[in-house]
C-alpha cells in the first residue's frame, strides 16, 4: 500500500483543514427544515450587488476564453478609486491567496512567519503546509494586540508579521499610533501583512489611514477582499496593495490565470454599485446597535467589534451553538481559548431578529 503519508511528509500529513461554518443547506436536509439562517462565515447578508448579477449574465458567452491574468481592466477601475497605480494592485482567490502567495514568495526554510492569538488560523495553516513555523503570540485579557509580547517573540527568523485589521474572531482593532510605532520598530526586511478583509465597516476614528503609511513603510502590504461588504464571497477575488517591487515578486509567483473572469467582471461591476455598498454598511451599523442592546438585555458579555461580526460570551459556547442548531440556526463555535464563546454575523434586521429569539429560548432552556 503507498504511504502517501510519508510521501505528503510530516508538515502535511499533521495538518488540521480549515473548517468553515456548516453550510445552511446541509442543516436544514439534516434536521429536515426550511428557513434557516447562518449567520456564522461573516458574509454579506444583503446579498449579491444588483449591478455585479447584470456584469456577470452579460458576460457568460465570454467564458470559453481565459480570464486576463492580470485582471487589466478591474485593476485600472480599483487604482483609480484607490488613487494608487495599477502596478501596486495584484489580485487573488480571496485574500487566502495572497496570505499564501507571500509566505511563498518571501519566506524560506529555517524562517518564520508571526501573528496573534486569536486570529486567522489560516496564517499557521499556509505555513505549516509551506514548511515555515508560525509564532503565535496571546493577545491581551480584552482581545486587543499584545504588541509588547510581539517584540519580545521577534527574533532574525521572522520574516513577516501578519496583523488582521480588524480582527477576525474578536472584532478587535489596531489603532493608528499602535501600528506606526511598531512600522517603526521592525527591521525594513521584515514584511508587515495587514489582512484587511473588513476594513469597509470601520467606524473608529483613530482606525489607521493605511494608504499615507504605505507611501512610507515600503515593507507594509494591505490585503483586501471582495467577499464581505461587497457581497461576493462565493466568487472569491481579494487583492493587496504594495510596493510595486514587493507586487512584482509576488506576480513570479502567482498562477497566470488565478483569478476566473466571473469574479473580475463582478468585481469591477460592484464597485460602480455605491447603493449596495452604503446599504450593506448601514445595516451592518443598525444591525451592531440592536445585537449590543439585546446582548445587554440578556445580560451576555460581547466585545465590541469594527467589523460585522460580533464574539459574544454565552457562558458555554459548544453547548449554545449546538442547541442553536436545532433551532435552525447557524453561529460559529471557534474553541480552543474561546469556549466560552460563539461568534455572530450581523444580519439583517430580520434575521438578527430570529436570532435574539432563538438564543433567548437557548439561554432559558
Amino acid at each position: 500500500m503507498t504511504d502517501f503519508e510519508k510521501l505528503a511528509g510530516e508538515s502535511i500529513s499533521s495538518l488540521i483543514p480549515y473548517k468553515p461554518g456548516k453550510p445552511l443547506k446541509e442543516l436544514e436536509r439534516e434536521l429536515g427544515i426550511s428557513e434557516a439562517i447562518k449567520l456564522a462565515s461573516n458574509e454579506n447578508m444583503m446579498g449579491v450587488p444588483e449591478l455585479a448579477k447584470q456584469a456577470v449574465k452579460e458576460h457568460l458567452d465570454e467564458m470559453n476564453f481565459y480570464p486576463l491574468g492580470d485582471a487589466f481592466y478591474l485593476k485600472e477601475k480599483l487604482a483609480g478609486m484607490l488613487n494608487v497605480s495599477p502596478e501596486r494592485l495584484i489580485f487573488g482567490t480571496g485574500s487566502n491567496e495572497i496570505i499564501e502567495l507571500l509566505i511563498r514568495t518571501f519566506t524560506k526554510e529555517g524562517e518564520s512567519i508571526l501573528s496573534y492569538f486569536p486570529s486567522f488560523s489560516v496564517y499557521g495553516i499556509i505555513a505549516k503546509a509551506a514548511g515555515i513555523e508560525c509564532k503565535w503570540v496571546p493577545v491581551k485579557d480584552d482581545f486587543y494586540v499584545d504588541f509588547d509580547k510581539i517584540k519580545e517573540t521577534m527574533d532574525e527568523t521572522v520574516r513577516i508579521v501578519f496583523l488582521a485589521n480588524p480582527n477576525n474572531p474578536t472584532g478587535t482593532y489596531i489603532s493608528a499610533e499602535q501600528l506606526e510605532d511598531f512600522l517603526e520598530y521592525v527591521d525594513e526586511n521584515t514584511l508587515i501583512a495587514l489582512d484587511e478583509a473588513y476594513v469597509e465597516y470601520v467606524d473608529a476614528p483613530d482606525f489607521p489611514d493605511t494608504f499615507k503609511l504605505l507611501e512610507k513603510y515600503p515593507n507594509l502590504i494591505s490585503m483586501r477582499t471582495f467577499s464581505k461588504a461587497y457581497g461576493l464571497a462565493g466568487f472569491r477575488i481579494g487583492y493587496a496593495i504594495g510596493h510595486e517591487k514587493c507586487i512584482d515578486m509576488l506576480n513570479r509567483v502567482r498562477q497566470p490565470f488565478n483569478v476566473n473572469m466571473v469574479a473580475q467582471v463582478a468585481a469591477e461591476a460592484a464597485l460602480d454599485d455605491k447603493d449596495f455598498l452604503r446599504g450593506s454598511l448601514k445595516n451592518n451599523c443598525e444591525g451592531k446597535k440592536y445585537l449590543y442592546k439585546e446582548f445587554e438585555h440578556l445580560g451576555l458579555k460581547y466585545v465590541e467589534t469594527q467589523s460585522n461580526f460580533i464574539l459574544l460570551n454565552v457562558g458555554d459556547g459548544e453547548k449554545v451553538f449546538n442547541k442553536l442548531l436545532t433551532e435552525g440556526v447557524i453561529v460559529r463555535f471557534l474553541g480552543q481559548a474561546l469556549k466560552e464563546y460563539v461568534r455572530v454575523t450581523i444580519g439583517t434586521p430580520e434575521q438578527n431578529r430570529i436570532f435574539i429569539d432563538k438564543l433567548s429560548k437557548v439561554l432559558e432552556g
